[in-house]
């Protein structure tokens, strides 16, 4: 809205004010006439002014233009002191709009719109009531000086009787719209409460003595006292709002004052989110950082973030960005308080930018090992199967082959003798060339899993080994390679150095990852950084965010332990 339309609007209201005065002072049915009209005149200018300014200085927040509906439905509702018929009916028929429109602007202030399907119905509801059931109990009336003219019949009975349908029609709604207020507010936080309950508690106290007075009125006992004190608190509410209002300016620069003071110890990651938190009144806030040169949002462990809708709110600092502020909805409607904390908290939050880009480049190249290693041991199993498929397929009809060609010829001749000297060399290199498929990939793992894979493992190996615990479920492939490849590796230690008797296997899974130990009885003495084989198994093992540790004291046997998340 331009100022020149809100001053246009701001002159309307002024020159309502002024002719409802002098309908009210003219009027002959109105008891107490200048009291009445300073009542009309306080209620409606005051909310047309607190809605001015609130539209002002919130023209996307609809609060200030439902008060400025507010103080115009209020004028015209005080059209029923005239003495036309025409003005009289006209007020009379728009009497209950002034207070649906102030419960419609209690049930969405401060956003000033409705945010859920329920808040909508209730909204609905609220102008049902105050439109749709206002006119019937009009329309069944006695004639009166002045006269109402929507009277079709007079039946007094009924009118009253259609009255108390829609006084209860409208203190369900009113109960409905307070049960959804307080729910709000205590779900919300400091930042809601503090522009929120100054006009819940003028409001609240406002509409309780009018739905009082509007029961006397239903049960014929009506009083005039009681209608004065409805109206009086109702001026009550748009202060309510303007204190409200200061309440959270005052309360914003104390708070950004305090966070100054706060930061000056550069504070780590959460401190910092803590101090920001309190700042805001925001116990949910949540910070994002930026990377420019991958250009995405990660939080505090590098983790990527995704930064849209009304609840974040940028960081920039010489129109650079650094970083992101999720928070309540409720500070939306308070973007400056928001950039001012950022601005505040800018150098901390540049701070904690670096670590958390540093953070994400570990997390980068964590995540780049494990795919690595996906990608090694895809590549085994392509060439296992092609071992098998190929050269070991060959080898095997070579063999037989072979087989045939030596029953055809007689013992003891040197071609029978080649021809097993040949046999003997193909069977050995066939083992061999089976031996290497086994260590590139397993076949036995993919097929019959890491149970049957690891008592295979264990009957071949040269000292006894106890298998004490074995995963019941498969677990992921990557981890189920990664834990074959360190029970064949410590076995085949233990066979080539340790000079043990004998030695154990156990493989457990709990609390979402699964715990490898070997352990043997021999000579000890062993080290991971001893050997390629136990190097490649920790940085497999790493690769999978796991870990590798060896416990081998000299002549005290070994014991290789490895952790994998699952």
């Amino acid at each position: 809205m331009s100022r020149r339309t809100l001053l246009l609007m701001g002159l309307a209201g002024f020159a309502c004010g002024v002719a409802l005065v002098a309908i009210t002072l003219s009027s002959d049915h109105v008891d107490d006439r200048g009291f009445e009209a300073a009542l009309t005149l306080l209620v409606g200018w005051s909310f047309i002014g607190t809605g001015l300014f609130a539209w002002w200085r919130r023209p996307a927040n609809g609060s200030g233009a439902l008060m400025v509906a507010a103080g115009f439905a209020w004028f015209a509702t005080g059209l029923s002191a005239s003495d036309s018929d025409l003005l009289y009916t006209i007020g009379i028929a728009l009497d209950a709009l002034f207070p649906g429109i102030l419960g419609h602007l209690l049930l969405v202030f401060p956003a000033g719109r409705t945010r859920t399907q329920t808040e909508r119905a209730v909204v609905a509801a609220i102008y049902f009531v105050v439109t749709v059931l206002q006119v019937p109990s009009l329309l069944f009336e006695e004639p009166g000086d002045p006269r109402n003219l929507l009277i079709v019949r007079s039946d007094q009975p009924l009118s009253d009787a259609l009255d108390v349908m829609q006084l209860v029609a409208a203190l369900a709604v009113f109960v409905w719209s307070w049960v959804l207020i307080l729910r709000r507010v205590r779900a919300g936080g400091a930042a809601l409460r503090r522009p929120l309950i100054p006009v819940l508690v003028t409001g609240g106290v406002a509409f309780s003595v009018f739905a009082v007075s509007k029961v006397f009125d239903a049960a014929g006992d009506t009083s005039t006292a009681l209608n004065w004190a409805s109206e009086a608190l109702v001026a009550t509410i748009p202060f309510g709002f303007l204190v409200g209002l200061l309440r959270t300016r005052l309360a914003h620069g104390a708070a950004v004052s305090e966070l100054i003071a706060r930061l000056g110890d550069a504070p780590g990651e959460g401190p910092l989110r803590a101090a920001l938190a309190d700042a805001l009144g925001d116990p949910t806030l949540a910070l994002a950082y930026w990377l420019p040169e991958s250009e995405r949002f990660v939080d505090a462990l590098g983790h990527p973030v995704t930064v849209a809708g009304a609840g974040w709110t940028e960081v920039e600092v010489q129109g650079r960005r650094i970083a992101a502020i999720a928070h309540d909805p409720a500070l939306h409607e308070e973007p400056q308080l928001v950039r001012a904390a950022g601005a505040a908290a800018a150098l901390a939050l540049e701070n904690q930018r670096l670590a958390a880009e540093l953070r994400a480049r570990i997390e980068d190249l964590r995540a780049s090992r494990a795919r690595l290693v996906e990608a090694g041991d895809a590549e085994r199993r392509r060439l296992e199967r092609d071992l098998h498929d190929g050269a070991q397929s060959r080898l095997v009809a070579l063999a037989l082959k072979l087989s045939l060609a030596r029953r055809t010829v007689d013992d003891g001749s040197e071609t029978a003798t080649l021809l097993d000297e040949s046999s003997e060399e193909l069977q050995a290199s066939l083992d061999e060339l089976r031996e290497l498929a086994r260590g590139l990939h397993p076949v036995v793992l993919t097929d019959r899993g890491l149970a049957a894979a690891v008592r295979i493992l264990a009957s071949r190996a040269p000292v006894p080994v106890e298998i004490v615990a074995l995963p019941a479920e498969r677990l992921p492939p990557p981890v189920e390679i990664a834990v074959y490849f360190v029970v064949a590796e410590a076995l085949t230690n233990v066979a080539k150095y340790a000079r043990a008797t004998a030695a154990t296997v156990s493989i457990e899974v709990a609390g979402g990852r699964v715990a490898v130990d070997v352990s043997d009885d021999g000579v000890g003495g062993a080290d991971v950084g001893g050997g390629s084989g136990l190097r490649g198994l920790s940085d497999r093992v790493a690769a999978l965010d796991g870990t590798l540790r060896l416990d081998s004291p000299p002549g005290a046997g070994t014991r290789l332990r490895a952790e994998i998340p699952l």
